[in-house]
């Protein structure tokens, strides 16, 4: 187009008119964005990512423990955390001198053991401290695990009267901080 002797590009459309003339691939761009939009925001993950992630685990059962949908299998660490924080626990302490030694399942009950020793003087005795509780108890399944707890005298095997455990004094608690 020449206006004045020079040459003038033709007018460009408008995006508004680009819109009306391409109702479908504008609402595809739209439809675009807005999943791109929701895919990157953090705030939004809560509707779709959670309960895609819950799926997945539902489904797939967890990815590092290799456990199927219905088995509720929970870590022995997980237990160990547990058994660390109940009563029984704070009960046998005085007595356990060890980590986890060994640990195994038997009727829905997981067997902690540690060693342990029972008197004190010349009157010590090493025993194994067994602690059972339930194998599918987590943090999250509510109320406290039922433990329970055995000591056995590790030269004879038998059982050690809880009793004979009494006369083993406390191991003084650490300062807590403020």
């Amino acid at each position: 187009m020449l206006i004045g002797g020079a040459a003038v590009a033709p007018a460009q459309d408008t995006w508004w008119s680009a819109v009306s003339e391409r109702p479908a691939g504008a609402l595809v761009f739209l439809a675009g964005a807005a999943a791109v939009l929701v895919a990157l925001s953090a705030d939004l993950d809560r509707w779709w990512l959670l309960p895609l992630r819950r799926t997945r685990l539902r489904v797939f059962g967890h990815p590092l423990l290799g456990t199927a949908a219905g088995n509720h299998q929970v870590p022995v660490t997980a237990s160990v955390e547990l058994l660390e924080n109940s009563l029984a626990w704070q009960a046998a302490a005085p007595v356990v001198r060890s980590a986890l030694l060994d640990h195994w399942e038997d009727d829905g009950w997981r067997i902690l053991q540690y060693s342990g020793v029972h008197g004190d003087g010349e009157n010590a005795r090493p025993v194994a401290v067994v602690f059972a509780l339930d194998a599918t108890a987590g943090r999250d399944t509510g109320d406290d695990p039922v433990v329970r707890v055995s000591y056995v005298d590790a030269d004879s095997g038998e059982a050690v009267a809880v009793d004979e455990l009494g006369a083993v004094p406390s191991r003084k608690s650490l300062p807590m901080a403020g």
